[in-house]
């Protein structure tokens, strides 16, 4: 698929910018797509959300679970957990 996508700033604004985390449990390394997505593990932006819908599901190269990959993150972005009453 095109989009019409020119090159830009690194991290600038975007047409169009989606990340496929995983794919089933399929191993896909290509020139234009990888999948397992390659910085999952050092997104906690990313496996937060991903804990609480799938915690125990297995990352398909690294043998470890969602959950535990969580514990294991060391640069902490952007995520806060909200007490459920406010949710």
């Amino acid at each position: 698929m095109k989009t019409g996508r020119t090159q830009s700033e690194r991290w600038g604004e975007r047409e169009i910018d989606l990340d496929i985390l995983f794919f089933n449990n399929e191993v896909i390394k290509t020139d234009k797509l990888t999948i397992p997505h390659k910085g999952i593990t050092e997104r906690d932006f990313v496996l937060v959300p991903l804990s609480e819908i799938a915690p125990g599901f297995v990352h398909p190269e690294l043998n470890k679970k969602i959950i535990d990959l969580l514990k294991e993150v060391t640069e902490k972005n952007i995520i806060r957990i909200f007490p459920e009453k406010i949710l």
